[in-house]
């Protein structure tokens, strides 16, 4: 028998038919394993590897203690100054911005209260002086302690990051769309600066973001700053929770691990990442801390009460010890 028979007389194999109800079981098979597998590693590294080791802050035992007040997640936001900054390059580095994230885990809602970095606050040791100047004196802990003394709120966690970083991250994603409120100028030439943004629909790089954030040559100089920075942090979470940008998360973890310190472990910081990305929600709310411009003293302050911290922090959503509280314990 010739090849050529023995071929034709081979049975011919049928292709199967492929099915999809079978291969979307599969598919959701794997991807639950896969979940599963994450997120025990993510238990296992925070639990075994590199447990949580993080002291509560605050004012005060009751507050560090109370069940309710710790039901949320407090993380003190500190941006380092390292250009518009008259001290020497080895000196101490004061905080350029500060804010008070707060979100709950459970139900995903988030505040944020800007602190003007001129506040006047009693800072411990050191007498009055402006908020900005804790992180100068005594590093993380004494901002941390600064920030709970004056808000009575507890104090869990912290993030500090400097310009470079925030400049990288803006550059990775591909900048943030933004609409500038009105033209903006300043030239400093022993800095080395020139500011120059125009009024209207801008797409701000990183250069440019990090010059419309800490623009303050207004009349309503670092005030004006704080209410900028928070609309500006609002599009870029917006635009970093992107879909477009889901395929340059491990680049922007590489920056963060760069540039970024933090006592948050793994789990809480994917946590917080879940909640951050609601940004522009109903569930997200933003304030600044109420106060009045006050130079009695020869020294430019924003002077707030014990009054306005309280409002505060109540529109924003964030709980804190009331004085009838601390006096009934």
């Amino acid at each position: 028998m010739s090849v050529e028979e023995n071929r034709e007389i081979r049975p011919v194999r049928k292709k199967r038919k492929l099915r999809w109800g079978r291969l979307v079981f599969v598919l959701l098979v794997l991807a639950v394993l896969l979940t599963g597998a994450f997120w025990g590693t993510v238990w296992i590294y925070d639990n075994f590897i590199n447990p949580p080791k993080v002291d509560v802050v605050g004012a005060s035992d009751k507050i560090t203690q109370n069940e309710k007040l710790n039901k949320r997640i407090n993380i003190l936001l500190l941006g380092i100054d390292d250009g518009d900054s008259e001290a020497a390059p080895d000196e101490p580095k004061r905080t350029d911005a500060m804010m008070l994230a707060s979100f709950d885990p459970g139900d995903n809602k988030v505040a944020l209260l800007s602190m003007p970095r001129d506040t006047k606050v009693q800072i411990p040791g050191r007498g009055w002086d402006k908020l900005n100047a804790a992180y100068a004196y005594g590093g993380v802990m004494m901002a941390k302690q600064t920030v709970a003394n004056l808000l009575q709120v507890p104090i869990h966690y912290y993030v500090l990051v400097d310009w470079r970083a925030f400049i990288d991250v803006i550059d990775l994603i591909g900048g943030v769309d933004l609409y500038v409120e009105k033209d903006m100028y300043y030239e400093d030439p022993y800095a080395d600066l020139v500011i120059d943004i125009k009024h209207g629909y801008q797409h701000l790089d990183g250069k440019r973001a990090g010059e419309y954030v800490r623009f303050r040559k207004d009349e309503l100089g670092d005030i004006g700053r704080v209410q900028r920075q928070q609309k500006f942090m609002k599009a870029a979470a917006a635009q970093i929770f992107n879909i477009d940008t889901v395929t340059k998360i491990p680049a922007l973890f590489s920056t963060v691990d760069r540039h970024v310190e933090t006592d948050m472990n793994t789990l809480t910081m994917i946590k917080a990442a879940n909640s951050f990305k609601l940004f522009g929600d109903e569930k997200v709310k933003s304030g600044m801390l109420y106060g009045n411009f006050d130079d009695t003293e020869g020294i430019s302050y924003w002077a707030t009460s014990r009054e306005e911290v309280q409002k505060s922090l109540d529109e924003v959503g964030i709980p804190y010890m009331k004085d009838d509280e601390d006096e009934q314990e």
